[in-house]
């Protein structure tokens, strides 16, 4: 699980340094069917642990968890930021008396100490975008792990990643998503995107093969 929200934690960051407002990201993905955004993700499992496992990750899949730059997690680590559990993360957690809550804020100083990460021409993109970008690389890491034997086949991947991490239920997993999406058409988007963005697109090979050979993961579909 947490070999796929690597690099779609990565992107996460590529995105607000890319000049994306968190708000459109939130929203975003939650459209897209995630229980919850990834900034309040990042709020919520703690910035610490999420640059911790930025920093393991990076010895096993190398160009595949770049993104983000990643100093980024650790400047908002170093300054006290770690989300909810310290009062103040992407959004800040003030305490509230009573059962009142309190409208959520975004935090200010995030944006002062990420500034020199921030891309000089931001950039204006649409929620699909959005969805590809962070998605299909969680996506492109479960196909990595098929690929390497980490899982036996799509169905346990499609069950672990819906039950693990809230991969969006009525979308049957990565692997059913990639039946719905067809794989030539998400190998030709995710190669659009390595040339664009860098390689950490580049698709599994795995897809590669069988968009030449129009398979799907799950033939009954």
């Amino acid at each position: 699980v947490n070999r796929c929200l690597g690099p779609y934690m990565s992107e996460v960051v590529a995105l607000i340094q890319a000049g994306v407002p968190i708000g459109q990201l939130e929203k975003a993905m939650k459209k897209y069917g995630y229980p919850v955004g990834p900034i309040t993700l990042f709020d919520e499992v703690g910035l610490d642990v999420a640059a911790h496992v930025q920093e393991t990750l990076s010895g096993d899949l190398g160009v595949r968890i770049e993104g983000g730059h990643p100093q980024a997690l650790m400047d908002l680590q170093q300054a006290g930021i770690l989300g909810r559990k310290s009062g103040a993360g992407f959004y800040l957690y003030p305490k509230t008396k009573g059962k009142k809550k309190a409208k959520r804020e975004e935090n200010p100083q995030v944006q002062s100490i990420l500034k020199k990460y921030m891309d000089k021409d931001p950039q204006k993109l649409d929620d699909t975008t959005i969805q590809q970008r962070v998605a299909w690389r969680f996506v492109n890491e479960a196909l990595f792990c098929l690929q390497d034997g980490v899982i036996e086949n799509p169905v346990d991947g499609d069950i672990g990643a819906v039950f693990g991490v809230g991969f969006p239920p009525f979308r049957g997993g990565p692997f059913r998503e990639l039946d719905r999406i067809g794989a030539q058409t998400y190998v030709d988007t995710m190669k659009s995107y390595a040339d664009k963005y860098g390689p950490q697109f580049e698709p599994a090979q795995i897809i590669v093969d069988m968009a030449k050979q129009s398979k799907k993961f799950h033939p009954e579909n």
